[in-house]
């Protein structure tokens, strides 16, 4: 292990952006993850930065994804989208998800 090492990143801690429920995605600044504890805005919270997660996503037209899909993040609505547009890549689909379902499973991006 190198001295320089200071953890695996695997849970950060940061300050969190808003009110947060374990869980639900957090984005500050392009470090995403998902809240590992409630935290209130401006709490330390850590979030998990690896692994694959059930993270919320619109349920409605166009909002499916394929088995290994492009998974964004939409910071506005807090929650998963196929748009690309105006939203930061979190990951991929781990299994397909339904226009009707509620969340997807999500092999987040650990590296860009």
């Amino acid at each position: 292990m190198t001295k320089s090492l200071l953890q695996d990143g695997a849970v950060v801690t940061v300050t969190a952006p808003a009110a947060k429920n374990s869980g639900e995605g957090v984005l500050v600044g392009n470090l995403f993850g998902v809240a590992v504890i409630n935290a209130a805005s401006a709490a330390s919270l850590p979030i998990s930065t690896v692994g694959v997660h059930s993270i919320r996503k619109l349920n409605g037209a166009s909002s499916s994804f394929a088995q290994g899909a492009n998974v964004h993040w939409d910071n506005t609505n807090a929650n998963c989208t196929v748009s690309a547009t105006s939203n930061l890549k979190i990951g991929v689909a781990t299994a397909a998800a339904a226009n009707t379902d509620v969340a997807v499973a999500v092999r987040l991006t650990g590296a860009w």
